[in-house]
Order: C-alpha cells, then sequence, then structure tokens
C-alpha cells in the first residue's frame, strides 16, 4: 500500500522491509492530517490518498487510525461481526451442516415444551445458527501483558476476518519502550503488516524504521 498527503513531499511505501515513521513536529500539520483521515472514515472527501497498484482505495474498507492504546479494546463491533460471519459460515459448511440442523432441533423442542402451558400459542422464529452465536457472546480474549503483543494481534485479526487494511497509529512509541517497539516493529515486517506510525516527536531512532521528520518550520528531516 502506499500512502500519500499532498502536503507532505513524501510516498509512503508500507511493503519495504522497514517501519515508515512520521514524527510531525508542526502542530498544525499534525492536526491537518489526523482530521483528514478521520474524516475520509466518516465519509468525507478529503486530500490524503492510500491506493495500491496505481489504484486509488476508499479509506472506510481499506484503513484503520489507531490513536487510543489505553484501553486498546480488541472486542470492537466490527472485528466480532467478522468472526461471528465466519464462525456462522463454518457451522452451515457441508462438515457441520447435519450437526447444526440437530442441533437447532433441539433448541426448538425444548423451547416449545417450555411453552407448552403458556395461555397462547408461542412461535419461536429466529432460531437459526446466527442468533445462537450471536446470543453465545463472541468475545476476544483480552487478557495480554504486552500492548505491542495485543496490536499484533489486532491486526491479524481484522486482516483474517474482515480484510486486508493499512493501520495508521498516532504516538504509539509513548505507549511502548525501545525493546518492545523494536520488537512490534520486527513482527510488523515479518508478517507483512501494512503499518504507518506518525508520532508528534522523537522517539529514539531504531534500525527496524525508517523515519521522516518534519520540524515546527515545516522542514523535512530524512
Amino acid at each position: 500500500m502506499k500512502f500519500v498527503y499532498p502536503d507532505i513531499d513524501c510516498v509512503f511505501d508500507t511493503e519495504i522491509e522497514k517501519i515508515n515513521t512520521i514524527v510531525i513536529e508542526n502542530p498544525d500539520l499534525l492536526c491537518s492530517l489526523i482530521t483528514d483521515i478521520q474524516n475520509q472514515l466518516s465519509g468525507i472527501d478529503g486530500k490524503a490518498v492510500l491506493s495500491t497498484e496505481e489504484k486509488i482505495l476508499p479509506f472506510g474498507k481499506n484503513l484503520e487510525l489507531l490513536d487510543r492504546f489505553i484501553p486498546f479494546d480488541l472486542n470492537n463491533k466490527a472485528l466480532i461481526t467478522g468472526i461471528t460471519a465466519d464462525l456462522e459460515k463454518k457451522a452451515i459448511s457441508d462438515e457441520r451442516y447435519s450437526q447444526s440442523n440437530t442441533l437447532l432441533g433441539e433448541i426448538d423442542r425444548f423451547l416449545t415444551e417450555i411453552a407448552f402451558d403458556c395461555p397462547c400459542d408461542i412461535e419461536f422464529t429466529k432460531i437459526n445458527v446466527g442468533s445462537i452465536i450471536k446470543a453465545a457472546g463472541v468475545s476476544v480474549c483480552d487478557d495480554y501483558d504486552n500492548l505491542g503483543e495485543k496490536i499484533i494481534d489486532y491486526f491479524e485479526l481484522v486482516n483474517e476476518f474482515i480484510g486486508r487494511k493499512t493501520f495508521i497509529t498516532v504516538n504509539l512509541r509513548s505507549y511502548l519502550n525501545d525493546k518492545d517497539a523494536r520488537l512490534f516493529m520486527s513482527t510488523v515486517t515479518s508478517h507483512g503488516f501494512d503499518v504507518i506510525m506518525i508520532e508528534s516527536f522523537e522517539h529514539t531512532k531504531l534500525d527496524e524504521e525508517k523515519r521522516l521528520i518534519i520540524d515546527a518550520d515545516l522542514c523535512l528531516i530524512g
């Protein structure tokens, strides 16, 4: 994936062997860039462009902006919806179809029996695999000691259950020590995730990153 913002004279390619980090020391530029990204995620036109193989991609389906890490919740609606749909697909596959129908029949009989003495006729119109899976309360285990590992797992889950995306993090380095940041970056590159890290000030430069600094006077320092 390639990311371009007209006010920054650089093309950020996520398919290189390092992580693109953009240190923006000018508050106005930082604010305008993040606002532009967020607006496009909300369906409003903007200046930033995400593309692959010369094809421009809409932000809504192809990009995520991560700017809150405490807490960092794995169980957002889009991801749970994707996981639920995957489970439902497996449940109605040829391998599980008979088992699923048997289970649905047993549930229908059980509910019919407990409703027998009610002073009215009761129907159960939403007994299907999807409703059962949703009623089970699907969630991803959220027990992590390391924030970097948690975010890496989130990248993998999104790509698996929603679709491949470019992830833009904002000030993530403020939450990771250098050792964890190095492990995070090396894991991102080894897994081929599309990630761009935006920071508002400099941290220790790591071998795993390709850094561009935009200082308070809007000068670019490579």
